[in-house]
C-alpha cells in the first residue's frame, strides 16, 4: 500500500488565513507541521480528546519516512523507509498496532547468513539461529505506510493539508501563533507543534522573534535519522533463496560493496530482497544511471543469476528535501541525541517540538516518533488550556504533588513488571531465553514506564517549579534532589517483588535464570535498572533547566 493520502484529504494549504494587517481569528486549536508518524499519531490523539487539529504537510503524500511501494509484478508491499519494530523493547508501537487492528509478521530470519568480504570470491555461509540476526524484529503487514494511512483516516477530512509548506512562524502579540505558508496563505493557531526533523525546522523555517541561540543551536545539532541513506528492494515471484537454505541475510564488507546489508523483505508466497546502499550520497549521484545494474549484479553474486531478474525499487532519502537537511549531507551519519530543550514548550506554551529525533526512548525508530507524540499530547492536554488538577500554589506544593504522584507510580511497579514479563514470554520461543535476560528487560521496561509517567506529571508542574524555585546552578536545578528523592529505595523494592513473583511462577520454572537468578543475573538486573535511573535523573533535571530557560526567554 503506497503512502499516499486518501482522496478525501484536500491537496491544499488549508483555509486562507488573515492578511498581515488584519486581526487574526483562530483557525484551530493546534497546528501540526509534518504528517509523518509522529504528527499523525499526535493529531489522532488530540482529535480523540476533542481538540481542533490541522496537520500541514509539505509533501504531496503522508507518512514522512514511512514509505511503501507496491510491486507492479506481484502486488506485494515494499518498505523503502522504516520497516522494523521490536515488541520486546518498543511497547508503544506494538500497542498502537493492536489498538488499530493492524497485524504484523516476524522478520524472516531462518536459514544461513552470507558474508562477503572479497569481491573476487564467493560469499561464505554462516549458520545463524532463527531470530539471531534481527533479534525478534517484526514488520507491519501491508507495509509501514498502512499505519500512516490508518492514522490519517481517523482524522476529519479538513484536518490534513498536503503541499502546505510552512516557511515562517510568528509569535502573535495577541496570543497564538501565525504561520506563513510558501503559497502565501497565513494561518492563526492557538498552539503549534513542529513534528519534523529538527534540522529541517532550523533550516527551512524563519522564527519571529528569533529563537534563543541555545534552542536554535539545539535544533541544528540533531542529526536526522537515516537522512543520507538509500534503500533498495527487489521483488520476485517466489523466495527462491529460501529453497537453498538461505535466510536472505547477507553482509557485504569489501570496499566495492553496493549493498552493505541485505535481508529478506518478502511477504506471503512472494519474495523480495531489500538492503541498505553502501555508497554515500555523492557516490550515488555519480553512479545514478548505473546503480540499478550494480544492485542487480551484487544480488546475483550473493544468490545466483535468478536474483538479477527482480523488479527493483530504489529510494534515496538524501534527495528528499523534506527529509534530509543540508547539515545532514555535510556531516557524518550519527544517531540522534536531542537536547532536552526540544522536549519543552516554548513561547509561553505555544510552541512544541515532536518527531522521532526528539524522543527520549526509541529515538530514530517508529517507537521514538510515538514517544514524542505521547509527550507532546500530555503537555498539550495537561497544559493551561486542558483539563488537569488545580495548579499548586508554590514550588513547595508542586514538589509535594510530584512526590504524591510518584507514590502511586511506585505502587504500580510490580503489576507493570508482571505485565511486561508475560508479554515478553508470549513472544519468546520455548528455550530461547535459557541464558536469562527476561527479568532484566521486563524490570527496565517497568521502570522506564514509571519514569515516563513521572516526567509527564512533571511537565504539568514546570510553570510553578521554574517560577518559584530559582535558577539552575552549575547545570543542576534547585528542586532536582527533592523530586528524585521520591524514588528513594524503589528500585530495590521492585526487584524484591519481581524476583518473589518469579520464584512463585510456574511459567518460569523451566527458565532457571529467571526462576532462581544467580549472581550474574542479579548484576544484569542491577545494570539495567541503573541505566534506566540514570537516563531518568538526567532527563528530569534537563527538563527543569530547559523550562527555566524557556521561561526566562519568554519574559525577556
Amino acid at each position: 500500500m503506497a503512502a499516499n493520502s486518501d482522496a478525501r484529504h484536500p491537496p491544499s494549504g488549508g483555509t486562507p488565513g488573515p492578511a498581515a494587517d488584519e486581526p487574526a481569528s483562530l483557525v484551530c486549536d493546534v497546528a501540526i507541521v509534518g504528517a509523518g508518524l509522529a504528527g499523525l499519531a499526535l493529531a489522532r490523539r488530540l482529535h480523540l480528546a476533542g481538540r481542533q487539529v490541522r496537520v500541514l504537510e509539505a509533501r504531496e503524500r503522508i507518512g514522512g519516512r514511512l514509505l511503501t511501494r507496491a510491486s507492479a509484478a506481484t502486488g506485494q508491499p515494499l518498505d523503502l523507509g522504516a520497516a522494523w519494530f521490536w515488541p520486546a523493547t518498543e511497547p508503544g508501537i506494538a500497542a498502537l498496532l493492536a489498538e488499530l487492528g493492524l497485524a504484523s509478521a516476524p522478520q524472516h530470519d531462518p536459514g544461513d547468513a552470507l558474508w562477503l568480504d572479497d569481491p573476487e570470491r564467493a560469499p561464505e555461509r554462516h549458520d545463524a539461529a532463527p531470530g539471531q540476526v534481527h533479534q525478534g524484529a517484526r514488520r507491519i503487514e501491508g507495509g509501514s505506510a498502512r499505519l500512516a494511512q490508518t492514522l490519517a483516516d481517523a482524522l476529519p477530512p479538513q484536518a490534513l493539508c498536503l503541499t502546505a509548506a510552512v516557511c515562517e512562524v510568528h509569535r502573535a502579540e495577541g496570543g497564538g501563533v501565525l504561520l506563513q505558508l510558501a503559497d502565501g496563505q497565513r494561518l492563526h493557531v492557538a498552539q503549534l507543534v513542529l513534528a519534523l526533523p529538527p534540522r529541517l525546522a532550523a533550516e527551512r523555517i524563519r522564527f519571529v522573534p528569533a529563537l534563543p541561540p541555545t534552542l536554535a543551536n539545539a535544533l541544528a545539532a540533531v542529526p536526522t535519522w537515516m537522512a543520507t541513506q538509500a534503500k533498495a528492494a527487489s521483488a520476485f515471484g517466489r523466495p527462491f533463496w529460501r529453497e537453498a537454505g538461505h535466510s536472505g541475510n547477507a553482509f557485504v564488507r569489501h570496499p566495492q560493496a553496493v549493498l552493505g546489508e541485505v535481508f529478506d523483505a518478502g511477504t506471503g508466497p512472494h519474495g523480495a530482497l531489500a538492503g541498505f546502499v553502501a555508497l554515500d550520497a555523492q557516490q550515488r549521484q555519480d553512479f545514478r544511471r548505473g546503480l540499478p545494474l550494480l544492485v542487480h549484479s551484487q544480488l546475483g553474486q550473493l544468490y545466483g543469476a535468478e536474483a538479477q531478474d527482480g523488479e527493483l525499487h530504489l529510494q534515496d532519502w538524501a534527495e528528499e528535501p523534506w527529509t534530509c537537511a543540508q547539515a545532514d549531507r555535510a556531516g557524518p551519519a550519527e544517531p540522534p541525541r536531542a537536547d532536552a530543550r526540544l522536549r519543552q514548550p516554548w513561547w509561553g506554551g505555544r510552541l512544541f517540538f515532536a518527531g522521532t529525533e526528539t524522543a527520549l526512548h526509541g529515538a530514530g525508530h517508529m517507537e521514538g516518533a510515538l514517544d514524542s507524540a505521547e509527550r507532546v499530547a500530555s503537555q498539550l492536554l495537561l497544559g493551561p488550556t486542558g483539563t488537569r488538577p488545580a495548579t499548586p500554589a508554590d514550588a513547595t506544593a508542586a514538589v509535594a504533588t510530584f512526590q504524591q504522584l510518584v507514590q502511586g507510580l511506585r505502587a504500580q511497579g510490580p503489576e507493570r513488571y508482571q505485565h511486561h514479563l508475560v508479554r515478553m514470554l508470549s513472544g519468546t520461543a520455548a528455550g530461547a531465553d535459557a541464558q536469562g535476560g527476561l527479568s532484566a528487560r521486563a524490570l527496565r521496561a517497568s521502570a522506564e514506564q514509571c519514569y515516563g509517567d513521572a516526567l509527564a506529571g512533571l511537565d504539568a508542574l514546570l510553570p510553578v517549579l521554574t517560577a518559584e524555585a530559582g535558577a539552575p546552578e552549575q547545570g543542576r536545578h534547585p528542586v532536582t534532589p527533592a523530586l528524585l528523592s521520591a524514588f528513594s529505595g524503589w528500585s530495590q523494592s521492585l526487584v524484591d517483588e519481581a524476583l518473589g513473583f518469579n520464584a512463585r511462577s510456574c511459567a518460569l520454572s523451566n527458565l532457571p535464570h529467571e526462576h532462581q537468578p544467580g549472581a550474574e543475573d542479579r548484576r544484569a538486573i542491577a545494570r539495567a535498572l541503573a541505566a534506566a535511573w540514570q537516563a531518568f535523573a538526567l532527563e528530569l533535571n534537563a527538563r527543569l533547566c530547559a523550562a527555566a530557560e524557556a521561561a526566562a526567554e519568554c519574559v525577556a
